[in-house]
């Protein structure tokens, strides 16, 4: 969805997307690309059910806390 440094040269996919892909199927739908606690929640919001996080995530100081503030923000939606 957003540049990402593990993938820099992937085609990305508009947030406008999810909203379609949520009326098109019965799957669930995951983000994936350069996706962080800032630009997360639009996601979110437009219709994906899973975010793929990886930089985030994993530079985090604190792992874990940072995948706990992931998971408020779907229970926040």
């Amino acid at each position: 969805v957003y540049p990402s440094p593990t993938k820099p040269n992937a085609r990305r996919a508009t947030v406008d997307l999810f909203f379609r892909a949520k009326s098109g199927f019965t799957a669930d739908v995951c983000a994936i690309g350069g996706i962080t606690l800032e630009n997360a929640p639009p996601l979110i919001a437009a219709g994906a059910d899973l975010l793929a996080v990886i930089t985030d995530l994993f530079s985090a100081p604190d792992i874990a806390a940072r995948a706990a503030q992931y998971q408020q923000l779907f229970e926040r939606a």
